[in-house]
């Protein structure tokens, strides 16, 4: 592991164990197991587990074989004992990854906001939407900020429909059970309107979505590639429709190309 890969994640773990707000523990429980679970190398026995927590053993055993059965978990036939499953290595490598892809993006989207003056969105594509991972905000008068963390489905942003124009059969299979959102009247939800504009972002290398998202507000989307040549990001320029007109300006279509095509080459696209 690189210098650069060590400055994503923290110096060391947390070694308290988690406390749950009062409420909401049946909620949290497998969660702050979890956490437990990651606060030191090596295994944990049952019993230890409900100390830590302070919780009955029947009642951590209920949830430590869930997590084990979906995978969280994993548990040490000879002595019982219970240490992180793959599924949690995953979700960690996947985290970390994340990190690293916005601590290279961050320059490049600060640039490009410098550039056009307004806010710029990493979104991740998944399984469950399209994902939004890093916001640049814009300063200006009018200004749009979404919130880290916010799904979209492929149908209703450009992010969405740069995504399904570069696809891959495997990626397209997946996402394209996800084009059923409408959030705003000018939603695109007629296929036969969506495919014509995915077709049409494919071949011009951007797409945008004029109130599709949200009234009022358009959007620029161009694709991010890993180094598996597979389209993982959407960067795009979002703004009031005053400042981002229908159709867009060449000069702000070319910035944000520009942009995801330097990142897409930071991120191993070959």
């Amino acid at each position: 592991m690189d210098d650069d890969t060590l400055s994503a994640v923290p110096d060391k773990l947390p070694t308290t164990v988690p406390t749950m707000p009062a409420g909401e523990s049946a909620t949290l429980l497998p969660l702050a197991i979890l956490e437990t679970v990651l606060l030191r190398s090596g295994s944990w026995g049952v019993t230890e587990l409900a100390q830590a927590l302070g919780l009955p053993k029947a009642r951590i055993h209920r949830h430590l074989a869930n997590l084990r059965a979906a995978g969280y978990l994993s548990q040490n036939p000879a002595n019982r004992r219970y240490e992180p499953g793959w599924r949690l290595v995953v979700l960690g490598q996947r985290i970390q990854a994340t990190a690293q892809v916005v601590r290279l993006a961050r320059p490049v989207m600060t640039e490009l906001r410098d550039r056009i003056g307004q806010t710029v969105v990493l979104s991740a594509l998944t399984a469950d939407g399209v994902s939004v991972t890093d916001v640049v905000p814009g300063g200006s008068p009018i200004d749009v900020i979404l919130s880290p963390g916010t799904v979209f489905h492929y149908n209703s942003s450009a992010q969405g429909k740069i995504a399904l124009a570069f696809a891959s059969p495997r990626q397209l299979t997946v996402w394209s059970t996800l084009i059923s959102e409408r959030r705003t009247p000018k939603t695109v939800l007629d296929a036969t309107q969506l495919w014509s504009e995915v077709k049409a972002a494919r071949e011009q290398g951007w797409a945008e979505g004029p109130e599709e998202t949200f009234l009022g507000v358009n959007a620029i989307a161009a694709p991010v590639f890993d180094h598996n040549n597979d389209i993982a990001y959407a960067l795009a320029v979002v703004g009031s429709i005053h400042y981002i007109a229908n159709p867009p300006p060449a000069e702000l279509i070319d910035a944000v190309r520009l942009a995801a095509a330097d990142l897409s080459k930071q991120l191993g696209q070959h």
